[in-house]
């Protein structure tokens, strides 16, 4: 599996993507159409990869599959570049909340810097917030949560 570029959809494709895409993604989507924003999703085990240069970017990591894997399931340096690189980090180990998408894809279309996105699970969602803290310490940072059962 390789890392996906989204850097040159047409907009036709995607308005018709937007009727039925999940509301958490739309405005990645938007940010793509209207700002002429990168998106790129990383995969685990992906190895080694390059982020595109020239646009703002949003960066969608993929920790959330059959297994999560936490920051060990990236190549350690290309990950570590894209959360330095990032000013809006959003680490979602629970339900898609919609903020939790917008504050990245906003800071990419609006303000022209970089946003991630960390799709984890809660056994991992530390491990990311670790490695944000250390890799980006003034970024922003959105933790969206389980909540804990009984509360």
């Amino acid at each position: 599996m390789n890392v996906r570029v989204a850097d040159n959809i047409t907009a036709a494709r995607i308005d018709a993507y937007l009727e039925t895409a999940p509301a958490h993604l739309k405005p990645i989507m938007l940010a793509v159409r209207d700002r002429g924003c990168a998106w790129v999703t990383v995969p685990q085990k992906v190895g080694r990869f390059d982020l595109p240069k020239g646009r703002p970017l949003i960066t969608v990591i993929g920790d959330d599959l059959h297994v999560a894997m936490g920051p060990a399931g990236f190549h350690r340096k290309s990950i570590r570049r894209v959360i330095a690189a990032s000013r809006f980090v959003s680490i979602v180990a629970g339900e898609p909340m919609t903020i939790a998408y917008a504050t990245p894809a906003l800071g990419a279309a609006g303000l022209g810097l970089n946003g991630t996105i960390i799709e984890t699970r809660p056994e991992f969602e530390m491990h990311w917030v670790d490695l944000v803290q250390r890799e980006a310490p003034n970024a922003q940072l959105i933790i969206v949560s389980v909540k804990e059962r009984g509360h």
